[in-house]
């Protein structure tokens, strides 16, 4: 049996652990913290076009897409939406083409692929819009949805206030407090009671993404039933309720299937000295008390890019690779690693390591380092994931290439 060490616990290293346990091997998957998905909209983006798998043949060579190929994203994005099929929540959307989402910001955003709940609200179908306003919640404001939404052509025809039981009387109240609040069912029936007489002509709803967090769907499906609308969800500012569904999901998936995780724990990288250093032996892991040394034989970097500590930043204008400091190709001059803007490309964001089609990190002379090593998701190369709307397709399928590489 394979043994394979993911290190990362976001996306891509709980999607690739899954996807390795899956197949029989051993797994083991650390990660010092958790990933991005809490910060995420809960959503697979692809790629940032009307139709993302028509666009992806004009990708340069060296792009992530271009190196795993159209058929492992695919396969990755099939295997994604079973487990959550399987988990009672499914995925809507399709590659060939893009769905459009209100924001919390009142943007328009494309996606490939979104919970059932949050695809209700695709702005390509559909009546009119109504918005739910609740009163103390932070982070989501309809009305300013409702004014940048109409300068970007979407009618939402009105905002109706919607009253809530026992929010925090202390403190701002998140996301995470709705959703454990509408959890329970004497709570909801009280809601329910409270909205009916509000809601007089009104047929498709859109609500701030707090409808739950263990039983969403039947929540969801509970509140459009008995009040006879349509509901759909709006994406929050962090801390995100769908990304939080799916990575609990991914968590209780990825134990299920047998894959040990081990959280808090920083990791180096260890080289096998009785192969020439052309295969890696594992890693050292830094626990309370002591150190402990984990042999693999394979090892996959799942640790995500500068902004997830998969790439360290030196005061000596080097950027490191926080593992096995693999080398990473980035501008000499520190000035030129953020654009003019907030809203110009980001010279950073493209930084990474870069590795051929079996998602093998390549060193200078731009051959294999280790025939055993493996990196997907943010810590690549050759892509601007938030620029081009692909953060969430390079995840899964570069964790899907590299899983199948790794136990051929």
């Amino acid at each position: 049996m394979t043994h394979i060490i993911i290190i990362g616990g976001g996306l891509t290293g709980l999607f690739a652990s899954i996807v390795a346990a899956d197949r029989g091997a051993r797994v083991t998957t650390i990660f010092k913290g958790h990933g991005g998905l809490s910060l995420s909209h809960g959503c697979i983006d692809v790629l940032d076009r009307s139709s993302p798998s028509r666009s992806l043949a004009r990708l340069p060579d060296h792009h992530p897409y271009k190196l795993v190929g159209k058929v492992n994203l695919k396969d990755s994005v099939s295997d994604f939406r079973d487990l959550m099929l399987h988990a009672g929540y499914p995925f809507a959307g399709k590659l060939s083409k893009s769905m459009s989402i209100l924001t919390a910001l009142g943007s328009i955003k494309r996606t490939s692929f979104a919970p059932s709940g949050i695809a209700r609200g695709d702005l390509n179908s559909g009546g009119p819009i109504t918005l739910g306003q609740f009163s103390g919640f932070r982070d989501f404001y309809p009305s300013m949805i409702q004014k940048r939404a109409s300068k970007n052509g979407v009618d939402i025809a009105k905002v109706i206030d919607l009253p809530l039981l026992e929010p925090p009387d202390r403190r701002d109240a998140y996301p995470t407090d709705y959703a454990l609040l509408f959890e329970d069912s004497e709570w909801r029936e009280e809601i329910i009671r409270m909205w009916r007489p509000l809601l007089p002509g009104v047929k498709r709803l859109g609500l701030p993404a707090v409808l739950g967090v263990l039983n969403h769907c039947e929540i969801h499906e509970e509140l459009e039933d008995l009040l006879g609308i349509e509901i759909f969800e709006i994406p929050t500012l962090p801390p995100s309720v769908p990304g939080l569904r799916i990575e609990r999901i991914l968590l209780r998936q990825a134990q299920a299937l047998g894959a040990k995780l081990i959280e808090g724990a920083g990791v180096i990288g260890r080289i096998d000295g009785r192969s020439r250093g052309k295969r890696v032996a594992g890693v050292v892991l830094h626990s309370t008390g002591r150190p402990i040394q984990l042999d693999a034989d394979a090892v996959l970097l799942a640790t995500g890019g500068i902004l997830n500590g998969g790439l360290v930043a030196q005061q000596d204008h080097r950027i490191r690779e926080s593992v096995f400091d693999l080398p990473v190709l980035h501008p000499t001059n520190r000035s030129d690693w953020v654009g003019l803007s907030l809203f110009h490309r980001q010279a950073y964001a493209s930084t990474g390591i870069f590795v051929n089609s079996r998602m093998q990190p390549l060193g200078l002379d731009k051959k294999p380092m280790f025939k055993n090593l493996f990196a997907a998701g943010g810590l690549l190369a050759g892509s601007d994931r938030s620029l081009e709307g692909s953060r969430q397709g390079i995840d899964l399928a570069t964790a899907y290439c590299a899983v199948n590489e790794a136990l051929r």
